[in-house]
């Protein structure tokens, strides 16, 4: 029992936040309805004031302009039918205190209080009127304290002011009125802020189960708890909406987009990642699964989810989950790299081998001549060219075809290189392997034959060899004498060639290779200059 009323205690007594959000609310409410009642306060008062002076203002200009009243003024004696008429006039006007008709000698031929009638009425309010002024209003003070009094004129048959009529009403009436609307307004003011501590108590109830039982600090302190564990992640997340407008983004997101300390909160998710497939999400709720993008210098793995409502199924937004695989690419490139670098030193091992055997063979047979040209076309494929070869040429096969054809090139007097910026990693082939040995292998052997049987000063081959996720292009550059003109519509069909009759196979099997992968090759060729080959083959959307 005492367990559970130390439970019910803790439930009743509120948190600071919920203190400072219910003494905020209430204080917001209390000035609201102080300001509120205060300027209606303000405005019942004067109108009530404008009230009171437009009755009297309007009961002395009528009374002044009765014809029996000038009359009685004119003939110098009071008439009892007139007396009459006046009290019965004043008892059915409410708020009129005091009406008196005076002649322009202030004698009393009218008054409210029948023993001030005959007496002579001298205060100076009333001096103005007898003077031709227009009726106004003025407060005095009598015999029964003050008064907001109207004065009007008696004009005679010639329009001569023969008198004035004074209606008043008590300064006190009128405070005890204006007490009166205080204290409704005072009323009004607490009823309503019952009504505002009832609301404010059923709006912190409402909040609290909106927030699923939760206080406010309690949110506070899982928000900063869950931001601590987001940004704790070495993944980038990220959310957008069904607009791809980006709603939360960790501080690992913003790094590897390269933000500089700025968050990506507000940024359009294409801007920064153009190959998001929101729009397939969107139409399909199907989750998009490593995908690899290059945001700056981070090689980055993608997954893209859709995001659904607890309350209702349709997908709200999505969800972007970002992995960095920079540094363990990097690892697995020193180790592709080195197993690569072993492959073509066992190919080199044994070409030089050959090679060996080759000088051999000329110098058993007296032919050292021959030997000795042997070894100096060798020497034009340097360990250096063989290692940057591989550096650039993680794939072995390929690697080793390509040195393979610098070897045979050295030794026909060509200069076979690889361009410096070239990049070829196992994990970015769009094609099979053995398509991009067919390909280059016949670029190549086409580019050698060409100079071989050419005259050209300049024996040159330059291979370009570039591979990334999306994208791969190929090219070979050579200084040739060029393709001929009538030649080169229909270089791509089998058996055309510059060579002779029975070759032309391997261009032919280029543009196979190129038509089944949906690429493109463009020929650049100018005679006496040269040909260059370009193939670009692109990653196709499912």
């Amino acid at each position: 029992a005492a367990g559970k009323e130390t439970d019910m205690e803790k439930k009743l007594q509120k948190t600071p936040l919920e203190k400072t959000l219910y003494h905020s609310f209430l204080l917001l409410s209390t000035l609201i309805i102080f300001i509120s009642l205060t300027i209606t306060l303000y405005f019942d008062i004067s109108r009530q004031r404008k009230d009171m002076d437009r009755v009297i203002s309007g009961t002395a200009a009528y009374i002044a302009s009765m014809p029996e009243i000038s009359e009685m003024l004119e003939h110098g004696y009071p008439n009892d039918a007139v007396k009459k008429d006046l009290d019965s006039l004043c008892d059915n006007i409410p708020n009129i205190s005091v009406v008196t008709v005076c002649d322009r000698h202030g004698l009393r031929f009218y008054h409210t209080d029948r023993t001030k009638t005959g007496e002579s009425y001298v205060a100076g309010d009333e001096t103005a009127i007898l003077n031709g002024a227009s009726p106004y209003i003025a407060t005095g003070y009598g015999t029964r304290g003050s008064q907001r009094r109207a004065f009007h004129a008696i004009t005679g048959k010639n329009g001569e002011i023969t008198g004035y009529v004074m209606a008043s009403v008590f300064t006190a009436t009128i405070s005890a009125r204006h007490r009166y609307i205080f204290f409704v307004h005072i009323g009004i003011f607490l009823l309503m802020m019952i009504v505002s501590v009832s609301l404010t108590h059923t709006f912190l109830a409402y909040l609290k189960r909106f927030m699923m039982g939760f206080d406010p600090d309690e949110l506070v302190k899982m928000y900063i708890r869950q931001d601590a564990v987001m940004n704790s992640f070495n993944e980038g997340i990220l959310a957008a909406d069904r607009d791809g407008r980006i709603s939360f983004s960790n501080e690992t997101a913003d790094l590897l987009f390269a933000m500089d300390g700025q968050s990506l909160v507000g940024r359009d998710l294409k801007d920064i990642y153009p190959q998001t497939g929101i729009e397939r999400i969107l139409e399909t709720g199907e989750t998009i699964s490593r995908r690899s993008f290059i945001a700056g210098s981070h090689t980055l793995l993608i997954n893209e989810t859709p995001i659904r409502g607890d309350r209702s199924p349709s997908i709200q937004g999505i969800l972007v989950i970002l992995y960095d695989q920079t540094e363990t690419l990097r690892l697995s490139d020193e180790l592709s790299g080195a197993q690569s670098m072993l492959d073509t030193l066992r190919a080199f091992n044994h070409e030089f081998l050959n090679k060996l055997h080759i000088i051999l063979g000329y110098l058993q047979t007296g032919e050292t001549k021959k030997a000795m040209d042997f070894i100096t076309n060798s020497s034009l494929v340097s360990s250096q060219s063989i290692r940057e070869t591989a550096a650039c040429i993680r794939v072995s096969r390929i690697c080793a075809l390509v040195i393979g054809k610098m070897m045979h090139a050295a030794e026909l007097g060509i200069h076979l290189t690889v361009a410096p910026d070239s990049s070829c990693l196992e994990r970015d082939l769009l094609l099979p392997t053995d398509s991009y040995i067919t390909i280059i292998g016949n670029l190549l052997e086409n580019a050698i034959e060409e100079l071989t049987a050419s005259g050209s000063d300049i024996k040159e081959i330059t291979l370009g060899l570039y591979c990334r996720p999306d994208c791969t292009i190929i090219s070979c550059e050579d200084t040739g004498n060029g393709i001929r003109p009538d030649l080169l519509s229909n270089i791509f069909e089998k058996g055309v060639s510059s060579k002779g009759e029975n070759r032309g196979t391997g261009l032919y099997l280029i543009h196979q290779i190129v038509s089944e992968q949906h690429g493109e090759i463009t020929i650049d060729t100018e005679p006496g200059e040269g040909t260059c080959f370009t193939l670009t083959f692109t990653r196709k959307e499912n």
